[in-house]
């Protein structure tokens, strides 16, 4: 799409968010921005704000008003109330509010954080103490919510039995208590290759929300959408609560 396109295709996608502009040439719009590459910053932060939020132009609209009124401000403390300064402060501030409007609709929209359903792992009954490995004195730990204690005698199991399915699992669900995101990742991960581990599906709801705290936002919705499209997997519903959601 040429200069001279974008230009026209902003000014109509603006236009778009009027409510009594006809619906179906609105979705005309969208699904012409859907398949064009925008080099206008303008053009394409809008893009992005409407690929992270589904399409919704009524997000786009919320974010325009903001910065609209930003500008109203500004021009009212401007000795010189010209258009030509009018249109200056515009060509500034509309263009960042369009690449940070993910962030202006995170406010705007209330949704709540999805930690809210992350459930903590209730940890190993003592009964579980096999292969002369003595797990009561790290889930005492990890019971008592002292995390870096348990990461330490964690470390030490895992240092013994790399391969060992609950020390990695362990290990990365105190990891994420202790907010160290990319080695929770790493476990979470050699679970989810293995189908027969005990601990499979614990594992694939938990990298999701891993991967949301590490800003890997769209992998982490798709892996979200894997746990919920999955009927044997005793998560899927409250995944689908999630993405509601996300």
């Amino acid at each position: 799409m040429n200069r001279e396109n974008q230009n026209m295709t902003l000014a109509l996608l603006l236009q778009s968010l009027e409510n009594d502009f006809n619906p179906q040439e609105r979705m005309r719009i969208l699904e012409t921005l859907k398949i064009d590459t925008p080099t206008d910053e303008a053009l394409l932060g809008a893009k992005m704000l409407l690929e992270e939020n589904n399409w919704d132009y009524t997000v786009l609209k919320k974010a325009l008003a903001t910065t609209e009124n930003r500008i109203d401000i500004l021009a009212s403390n401007t000795k010189k109330k010209n258009n030509s300064k009018y249109l200056k402060y515009a060509a500034v501030l509309l263009p960042i509010a369009f690449v940070l409007g993910y962030f202006v609709n995170q406010s705007l929209s209330n949704k709540p954080n999805i930690e809210q359903f992350y459930t903590k792992e209730e940890g190993l009954p003592n009964y579980m103490g096999t292969e002369k490995t003595n797990w009561d004195p790290l889930m005492e730990l990890y019971r008592a919510n002292k995390m870096k204690e348990a990461f330490t005698i964690s470390q030490q199991i895992l240092t013994q039995k790399p391969q060992n399915d609950t020390a990695i699992y362990f290990h990365g669900v105190i990891s994420y208590e202790l907010k160290n995101y990319k080695t929770a990742k790493t476990d979470y991960n050699k679970i989810t290759q293995n189908k027969e581990s005990v601990f499979y599906y614990d594992a694939t709801f938990r990298l999701g929300f891993t991967l949301k705290n590490l800003q890997e936002l769209k992998i982490a919705k798709q892996q979200f959408e894997k746990v919920a499209n999955d009927a044997n997997n005793p998560f899927d519903k409250k995944a689908k609560v999630v993405l509601e959601h996300f």
